[in-house]
């Protein structure tokens, strides 16, 4: 599998921040997404949750919605885009959140509830917001472990707002002005 991004808590003693880095080590991880190797999507958080790019497939969509593709039809490496969308603004506990899930403009997990371990806090232990935000301003975000070989990240864009589905689709193939001057954009 290839975790295209994972955010982790940053708070080791002795500053070793290659443990993060790891693929199996997620005592530190709020969440992640990964690309499984049959190209499905799966973004999990370090309290349990998991929600895959096809658990919300209908009958109607083809085998192949929701997930990466990894070649082009002619043999060049493909083009994929991943849109996640979080929101906790609907959800009255500190560790609770939305996500939604979208792949080449078409949503493949719409509004999945999921939870979150700040810290490795117990899930009945008291919150506030302020343990929280001291605890957000020590994460950490880190990219591409476990990739392939040819495997590029060319475009990451995070959003202060939370962007609609047709915000989504009208910029998902324009380029940001950094990415523009080089045509791609380094991590």
């Amino acid at each position: 599998e290839v975790i295209l991004v994972r955010r982790s808590l940053f708070y080791e003693d002795n500053n070793d921040a290659s443990k993060l880095c790891m693929p199996d080590e997620k005592h530190n991880t709020l969440w992640e997404i990964a690309v499984l190797p049959t190209g499905v999507l799966e973004l999990r958080t370090g309290a349990g949750s998991v929600v895959t790019s096809d658990m919300h497939k209908g009958d109607d969509d083809d085998n192949d919605t929701g997930r990466v593709y990894w070649e082009r039809e002619d043999g060049v490496g493909g083009w994929n885009h991943l849109c996640l969308v979080f929101s906790s603004q609907s959800h009255s506990s500190l560790t609770e959140f939305s996500a939604s899930l979208l792949m080449n403009g078409d949503v493949v997990v719409p509004n999945a509830t999921l939870a979150v371990n700040p810290f490795g806090s117990e899930p009945d232990q008291d919150l506030n917001q302020e343990d929280i935000d001291d605890a957000m301003e020590k994460t950490v975000y880190i990219f591409g472990i476990g990739p392939s070989r040819g495997f590029r990240m060319t475009d990451l864009r995070v959003w202060a707002c939370q962007r609609d589905e047709e915000d989504i689709k009208m910029m998902m193939y324009e380029y940001l002005d950094a990415a523009k001057t080089k045509r791609k954009l380094s991590l």
